[in-house]
């Protein structure tokens, strides 16, 4: 790591008998950065400061437990600007690994050649986010490597490559010529998204169509048809699914009433929660908590 105090611990091993190397780095930094010229496949997550990656003339600026995926022989540079310090966890993977998860999620045979994922930042889902969690805490302990099992590892790598596909589908839905387009309208998208979840995770409240295309960059009618190209509905459907998602969440794991869960994700009145919870899921909140 070069320039500003820090400290960073590694840790590296092969799997099997093919040569297929992981490496994981955590580290904290207070200002400073680093080069490399010649990148491998891997994963990068900041749960606290600030890091911005700089990649093929973009920037990519994570914070709030944001992810990065950089693809192998990707150059980039690192800066850490955060002055109260910044932790990082990074998962690196050969190429041999790679190819093997790729042919687990449904290739063929594994591919003569790598493919290139959009380097987009996102918020990881939760089987990715709970495994990079778990990772950083025994980092933080003196000897991670007899929790950091090898097949832990490869369960966060084929679930890194499926979000890694997943980028690269909606990138190609939006229909844009160009593979830097089509990068930089995911980007957006992916922004509008996380303040509808954010939103609805804050304080329940709603988000106009010009505020969240203003957020995303975009003008409203080209948010409303990139969003639905991509993700198959529009933004204020999406919310609502999510409302809904986050209202099974509460009726299984905690004892909140439907009254509260309602003001808690942006209802109104417990009528207007009641009928598009039964219109989502089939059944009452009560019948569902009983399921």
């Amino acid at each position: 790591m070069l320039g500003g105090p820090g400290w960073r611990k590694l840790w590296q091993r092969e799997i099997g008998d093919g040569g297929g190397e992981i490496m994981v780095l955590n580290g904290h930094a207070i200002g400073g950065g680093l080069r490399e010229p010649d990148g491998t496949f891997s994963i990068k997550w900041v749960p606290r400061g600030r890091a911005v990656y700089r990649v093929g003339g973009g920037s990519h600026h994570l914070s709030d437990a944001r992810s990065v995926i950089l693809n192998t022989r990707q150059p980039y540079e690192l800066e850490f600007p955060d002055v109260f310090g910044t932790q990082t966890l990074c998962v690196f993977y050969s190429d041999d690994l790679l190819r093997g998860a790729m042919t687990r999620l449904g290739e063929d045979e594994a591919p003569d050649s790598l493919p290139e994922f959009p380097d987009v930042v996102f918020r990881p889902e939760d089987v990715i986010a709970q495994e990079l969690e778990r990772l950083h805490a025994f980092f933080e302990a003196d000897d991670p490597s007899a929790p950091a099992s090898e097949e832990q590892l490869l369960t966060l790598l084929q679930a890194v490559v499926a979000s890694a596909r997943d980028h690269a589908g909606a990138a190609e839905r939006t229909g844009a010529l160009k593979a830097s387009t089509r990068k930089l309208l995911l980007a957006r998208l992916e922004r509008a998204r996380e303040i509808l979840r954010d939103n609805i995770s804050i304080d329940g409240g709603d988000i106009s169509l010009d505020a969240l295309a203003r957020e995303a960059g975009l003008s409203k009618f080209h948010l409303l048809r990139l969003f639905k190209a991509v993700h198959g509905m529009t933004p204020s459907s999406y919310a609502t699914a999510q409302r809904m998602e986050r209202a099974k969440a509460m009726l299984r794991d905690t004892a909140m009433t439907a009254a509260a869960i309602a003001g808690a994700i942006g209802y109104e009145s417990d009528s207007a929660f009641l009928r598009a919870f039964r219109r989502h899921t089939g059944l009452t909140p009560a019948a569902f908590r009983a399921t």
